[in-house]
């Protein structure tokens, strides 16, 4: 009996060892798939963008960073980056300025919960309603009160794009807040703009920076809304770039995309350490 015990302890160990081993290399391969899914292709383009020629192919016949410097020295390519980083910075600002405000409503407005609730969904919306028709509709708008197409309709299409990320992320800190801290600072005779001054914005104070930078980068990427709403007097990075496509600038584009990855994905790691994903 006890050797049988013995025996089948060790069996299970052997089982128990065998289907961890599966998990695990699982696991790895799942990682490893996932890697080479979402980053191979930017290897790819950046080693393109290294060719002597203007169609490059694998393998390189040399190396050079002469695109980079075509890209930078692109007068009407800077002018779109130029374009875009203010319209990204507007963006920014102004949705994460509503983005606190909505996100106030809805986690600490002394409101039914329904209508809390019903605020919330109102401000997801956007991310719902196709891009196209969220721009005709800005567009439409645009030429009924005398805008017609440029810099203000993008700025708005872009704003009702980035405002419910803002809110959200700024909702999940405000969210973390014990409310009796202001509670009391009432108490002790501060008042609304004191209490927020003194212990509400100091928390939300790597949220706020945070919101400001993904949408700064939600924006400056936008291509869709920009499409539609910027007409021929105005152009962005994006735009740009999808001008270079259509003429066949391959080489070019490859060295302008690694530019634009590199920043872009610099603004997202420094928001992401700010307000890590929860």
């Amino acid at each position: 009996m006890g050797r049988n015990s013995e025996r089948s302890g060790a069996t299970d160990r052997l089982r128990r060892g065998a289907a961890a081993a599966v998990r695990g290399g699982f696991f790895r391969i799942t990682v490893v798939a996932t890697a080479l899914f979402l980053y191979l292709p930017v290897v790819v383009v950046g080693y393109l963008s290294l060719s002597p020629g203007s169609q490059p192919s694998i393998p390189l016949d040399g190396a050079t960073l002469r695109w980079y410097v075509a890209v930078l020295s692109d007068a009407r390519f800077v002018r779109g980056l130029v374009t875009s980083g203010v319209i990204g910075v507007v963006a920014a600002v102004t949705g994460t300025g509503l983005g606190l405000l909505a996100a106030r409503t809805i986690v600490r407005a002394r409101l039914p919960r329904w209508l809390r609730a019903f605020v919330g969904v109102v401000v997801a919306i956007p991310l719902f309603i196709p891009t196209v028709v969220v721009a005709l509709g800005i567009g439409i708008t645009a030429g009924q009160v005398g805008l017609g197409f440029g810099l203000w309709p993008v700025v708005a299409g872009h704003l009702y794009w980035v405002l419910p990320f803002s809110t959200f992320l700024i909702a999940s800190r405000y969210a973390t807040i014990d409310g009796r801290m202001t509670e009391v600072a009432r108490d002790l005779g501060a008042d609304g703009i004191t209490t927020f001054r003194t212990i509400t914005l100091p928390q939300l104070w790597p949220a706020l920076v945070a919101s400001v930078l993904f949408a700064f980068a939600l924006s400056f990427n936008e291509f869709l809304l920009t499409f539609f709403l910027a007409g021929s007097g105005m152009t962005t990075m994006p735009l740009e770039i999808y001008g270079k496509v259509r003429i066949g600038a391959t080489s070019f584009l490859n060295a302008a995309s690694v530019l634009v990855l590199l920043f872009s994905g610099a603004v997202a790691a420094v928001a992401a350490s700010l307000e890590p994903p929860t």
